[in-house]
């Protein structure tokens, strides 16, 4: 009795010295306001760790790891891994047996213009010089006790299939001189008790050195004014308020650049910018849009550039 009280009492000092290593504990820097934030998808990890324990490491690792791109608002993140029950929703609420009101609407679902795909390198413990490969039992302290978890994420470009970047990362956690035993049965991946483990906590570690290297490494765009539409004799300009776009502006429309490509490989190697066509002042401003009105000019459509003519 005695013993099974000082083996508890270790657990839970082991537990206590472990909390707090939450995996979003972090803040991100948010995207600039006058960035436009890359669209992105993430694809299930493949697990070459040698990992056989009873957690689908693949499927899990990917989740996390959209977690983290989400919270961290430089990215707009497309689901994928589920995008088979989206589009089943979607063609199901054709049926008439679904009410007209409230469907969604068919061709609105978003593009991914780049693609994460994992791979789980390392995730193993070693105590006492033996390798720790399954879900059995687990160690949360003790002499000479790491646990280790290396990833590699490889960034592709969706338009042309290049792959653009990888990002190497890696997390260790280690544990010096508590001692307790316990066991992983309970533990769910990912959950509040999987991160104050010392495996959670490398996990923990590797997706955050991860996802500063992905931040670092996708392009990102400034937004620019751009024609959205033109309503009778209205000019509609695709930002407002949000992007300190103000009446009495005066823009110039400028026709499409014109790339020239290799014609060999297909590479863009030099672009034509498009002339001047018209100018026009902003009349009407609302939160991510705005109106204008034509000065001089003409041949105004959407997808054009804008470029304002600064007051002197």
């Amino acid at each position: 009795m005695h013993k099974v009280v000082i083996r508890v009492f270790f657990l839970l000092v082991s537990l206590i010295w472990l909390s707090g290593c939450q995996l979003f504990n972090y803040p991100a820097a948010p995207l600039a306001s006058n960035r436009i934030p890359p669209s992105i998808a993430v694809t299930t990890f493949e697990n070459r760790s040698g990992f056989a324990g009873e957690w689908e490491l693949g499927q899990g690792m990917a989740d996390l790891l959209v977690s983290e791109l989400v919270l961290s608002r430089n990215f707009e993140v497309l689901e994928r891994a589920q995008l088979s029950r989206i589009l089943n929703e979607i063609n199901m609420q054709r049926n008439d047996y679904f009410r007209a009101e409230g469907k969604v609407t068919k061709g609105r679902l978003k593009n991914a213009r780049y693609l994460i795909r994992g791979v789980i390198c390392d995730f193993s413990q070693i105590s006492g010089g033996s390798l720790w490969l399954r879900v059995e039992r687990f160690l949360v302290g003790g002499r000479a006790f790491t646990a280790r978890v290396g990833l590699t994420l490889t960034i592709m470009d969706v338009e042309s299939g290049r792959i653009i970047d990888s990002v190497q990362c890696e997390g260790v956690a280690r544990a010096k001189s508590l001692y307790g035993e316990g066991s992983y049965k309970d533990v769910k991946f990912g959950g509040d008790m999987f991160f104050k483990t010392p495996i959670g906590k490398a996990t923990a570690s590797a997706l955050r050195d991860g996802l500063k290297g992905i931040i670092k490494k996708i392009p990102k765009k400034n937004w620019e004014p751009v024609v959205a539409a033109v309503v009778n004799s209205k000019i509609i300009v695709n930002g407002g308020d949000n992007h300190a776009v103000k009446i009495g502006q005066v823009y110039q429309v400028r026709d499409n650049d014109r790339v020239i490509t290799d014609p060999i490989t297909g590479d863009a190697i030099s672009t034509i910018p498009g002339g001047a066509l018209a100018m026009i002042r902003v009349t009407e401003v609302s939160d991510s849009a705005a109106s204008a009105t034509l000065l001089k000019g003409s041949g105004v459509k959407r997808g054009q550039r804008l470029t304002l003519i600064k007051r002197r």
